[in-house]
């Protein structure tokens, strides 16, 4: 049973870096997808890690129906995107055990061409978080060698909002809004370990944030107004199991469900600053999101003490518009230069399938109806870890 567990042991953190060569297209918005809490249970009583991941995105729409039909039928949709984690795990007592961690837990960058068909919808936007968590459990013990361990957290993140567009004039329009302050959730789980053999069984809640941001429109350059926004971003829940399978092998397999069905409309409302007469709504997108599947499952192998690699797959059920679904491979390995410090690298090829949508814009009456090709995706993940 030794073997086995030293085993799982390398093998759970070189097998997290195939989750996070995945992440930045885990759906939706969300560029966590599943594993991204796997540090708080190292074995280590102190953990730093570090990743970064680039993802190269490769999305044209084309229009099929438009109310404005001069400008481009295509247009390149999706720019190429970075993704990153800070965090550290260290443990209070025997049985307790906090993990803190920064991140940018949800991204949207659109950039298509300024005279496209939907830009009346927007042709650029960046929505972005940026986030702290901490989440702490405490480990009881249930039996020889098994135990249960109760999770608990919390989180705040700032969100911030810019899009461009065009306004029913037809001149530019920008909209530039962040939250007043840091918004805040909470997080409760449970676990189930067999150390020994390096089995796990983790399932985790995420509670809703809303999130209201202010900000300003301008149009064409010179009218400027204040401008209001609200959104609820969604609950989640997320269950992981693993299990060491032989000396040097481990299994893992996980499902992740996301409230994305929360989010009908993404409106921006706005008033003249100095009478404060409302002008209605500046942007207006219909999302109707589905609420969103990701199923993963992966394997790996320690080579040797100081070598582990692995592989996975995912499914993620697309929520709607241009989030269709996907299929990632992903591949990786770890390598230990002592016991302190490990390298991880993975990579992942992500085929996303076609699909169509709308920009229909009720605020200028403009209809905008496009479809997409199935499209490949390729991410590469890098990860630094120090263990003490």
């Amino acid at each position: 049973m030794r073997v086995l567990k030293n085993a799982g042991r390398g093998l759970a953190a070189g097998c997290f870096v195939l989750a996070g060569s995945s992440i930045a297209l885990a759906g939706a918005w969300d560029t966590l997808g599943i594993g991204s809490s796997e540090l708080l249970f190292a074995p280590e009583d102190f953990v730093v890690e570090g990743s970064v991941t680039y993802v190269d995105r490769n999305v044209d729409y084309v229009s099929t129906n438009a109310t404005a039909p001069d400008g481009p039928v295509k247009t390149r949709a999706t720019p190429n995107i970075w993704n990153y984690q800070g965090a550290m795990k260290f443990a209070i007592t025997d049985s307790a055990d906090c993990l803190a961690r920064f991140n940018n837990p949800l991204s949207i960058e659109e950039d298509m061409d300024p005279n496209w068909r939907g830009r009346f919808s927007g042709y650029e936007t960046q929505a972005k978080a940026f986030a702290f968590d901490a989440t702490c459990s405490y480990k009881f013990q249930v039996g020889e060698g098994r135990f249960i361990r109760a999770i608990a957290g919390a989180k705040a993140q700032h969100l911030s909002y810019y899009s461009k567009g065009a306004h029913s004039s037809g001149a530019p329009a920008e909209v530039d809004l962040t939250a007043d302050g840091l918004d805040y959730g909470w997080r409760v789980g449970v676990a189930y370990e067999i150390p020994a053999y390096a089995m796990r069984a983790s399932l985790i809640y995420d509670s809703q944030i809303e999130s209201k941001l202010d900000g300003d429109t301008s149009v064409g350059g010179s009218k400027v107004y204040d401008s209001v926004a609200s959104l609820t971003l969604p609950q989640s829940v997320e269950l992981n199991v693993q299990s060491g399978i032989a000396p040097g092998w481990l299994v893992s397999a996980g499902v992740k469900w996301v409230d994305w069905s929360v989010i009908d409309v993404l409106s921006v409302d706005s008033a003249h600053p100095a009478t404060g007469t409302s002008v209605g709504e500046t942007v207006h997108r219909k999302l109707n999101f589905k609420d969103g599947w990701t199923v993963k499952a992966g394997i790996g192998h320690a080579l040797t003490e100081q070598l582990s690699v692995g592989s996975s797959l995912q499914w993620d059920r697309g929520v709607g518009g241009s989030y269709s679904d996907t299929y990632t491979l992903g591949l990786g390995g770890s390598y230990a230069a002592n016991k302190h410090v490990k390298f991880t690298l993975g990579t992942a090829a992500i085929y996303k399938t076609s699909g169509t949508g709308d920009a229909n814009n009720t605020a200028s009456g403009t209809v905008s109806e496009y479809d997409y090709d199935s499209s490949w995706a390729f991410a590469v993940n890098t990860k630094v870890r120090l263990a003490f």
